[in-house]
């Protein structure tokens, strides 16, 4: 994932926010137990909202919770979640995730970025490696994603919801693995692919103007090759909200036990907040919330 799935923190409840972080801070930790401390660098909110989800869905009961420091700032305590199956189960997802992705950036970037991501790639295959050995199913999912996806690259596809797909199709994968219970890995379906339609033409449209600079794949530039850019994100922005909604939908049929206030922020405010964010080209990235926002 990539970094378009956060909390809006400014709409958080100060207890809100630091179960939030308490959850961001027991998957870094379990990244650092399970594949090594480099592995931290790798951690994205994305992954957290995988793990709040799945913790909120199997009823934590908020027990594993501890006061401790952080290796980061050792000084200053925190809440920190120490240990749940579904914390192990995302920080797997966030390092196959994250070994993909650089390979799909080498293959797709200029040469000094090839050389900045190469010395990276065999601690990642190492981490990758053992991530597939704890959940195989998941490995394999994560590599099929990967052919697909080069493969769309290299077909040149100018269809939205197919070069989407294999995005779509593997965060579906990944959020089903959330229940053992049949209807609620339907419901999970459809919001993971929905999500990952999301991200997927999230990320298209942040590149947008690079891509069209580079002159690499981009699916919106294919799709529009007349339209301005103006145009081009008009559309993006529609298709997208569509696939928001989707979620929003999906999400409302689950059953979560604990921590809805977060995952509401996640999803009714988080995911809008970012597609205006980009659709804001002067506005920095990693700023919480645009210049102007109707709540």
């Amino acid at each position: 994932m990539f970094g378009y799935i956060r909390a809006i923190k400014p709409e958080m409840k100060c207890l809100e926010y630091d179960l939030y972080r308490g959850v961001y801070c027991g998957l870094c930790r379990q990244l650092g137990a399970d594949y090594g401390q480099f592995s931290r660098f790798s951690l994205t909110y994305d992954c957290t909202l995988l793990a709040m989800l799945g913790l909120a869905l199997t009823g934590d009961t908020g027990s594993h919770f501890h006061w401790q420091a952080c290796i980061a700032n050792p000084i200053k305590k925190k809440w920190i979640h120490t240990y749940h199956p579904m914390l192990r189960y995302a920080a797997a997802v966030n390092v196959l995730l994250t070994a993909q992705k650089a390979e799909d950036g080498i293959a797709d970037s200029s040469l000094g970025k090839k050389a900045a991501l190469l010395p990276l790639l065999p601690p990642l295959h190492h981490m990758a490696k053992k991530a597939k050995k704890r959940y195989p199913a998941l490995g394999t999912l994560v590599e099929e994603y990967g052919r697909n996806q080069n493969q769309v690259e290299q077909q040149q596809v100018s269809s939205i919801d197919r070069a989407a797909d294999p995005t779509a199709k593997v965060l579906a994968g990944i959020c089903r693995e959330l229940s053992h219970d049949p209807a609620v890995q339907k419901v999970l379906d459809r919001l993971g692919y929905h999500l990952g339609r999301y991200v997927y033409l999230m990320d298209a449209l942040d590149d947008l103007e690079k891509d069209r600079e580079q002159g690499s794949y981009n699916v919106l530039l294919l799709r529009f090759p007349e339209q301005t850019d103006e145009e081009i994100r008009d559309y993006a922005q529609q298709t997208i909200n569509a696939s928001i909604a989707q979620v929003a939908a999906a999400y409302e049929l689950l059953d979560c036990k604990c921590y809805r206030s977060i995952l509401n922020n996640i999803v009714y405010l988080g995911l809008q907040t970012q597609l205006r964010l980009i659709l804001q080209p002067s506005c920095p990235k990693r700023k919480e919330l645009p210049d102007e926002l109707t709540l």
